[in-house]
Order: structure tokens, then sequence, then C-alpha cells
């Protein structure tokens, strides 16, 4: 198998780690490509990402107030 993140994983093809991966394990190393993009244009000083793991998507909110989405343009 192959350890990820402390986690061990069969060989084979992982369809989804818990930290929303698609991932190929095989004896000498494992190969992952994410399931989720990363938003890039969003103000940073006032937001902050979020991964979230039910529905393996980014999520922009704001650093003062999570509950908050933060527009992924820079405006609030």
């Amino acid at each position: 198998g192959c350890m990820m993140n402390g986690k061990l994983y069969p060989l084979g093809n992982i369809e989804r780690t818990e930290f929303c991966h698609e991932c190929d394990c095989d004896k000498d190393a494992m190969h992952c490509c994410s399931l989720f993009f990363t938003p890039r244009h969003y103000d940073i000083k006032k937001c902050k990402v979020i991964l979230n793991r039910k529905s393996c998507d980014s999520d922009v909110v704001q650093k003062d107030d999570p509950s908050k989405v933060c527009s992924s343009f820079g405006r609030v």
C-alpha cells in the first residue's frame, strides 16, 4: 500500500482520498491529482480559501467571518 497524510491506502486506483485527491498507488510510488481547483482571483487581505471536504470544492470566505462568502474576483 501507500501512505498519505498518515493513512494507508491499498495498491491501485483510489477514486477519492479524505483530502479530495484521486490517486494511483503502485509498489514504487503514489501519484495524485487534485479533485478541486484553488481560486486565484480574490481579495487575499480580506478573504481566505478553505477546502470543503464533503463536496471537494474550494470556498472563498471572509477571514474575520468565515460564515460569509467572498467574491472570487476581489469584491465582497
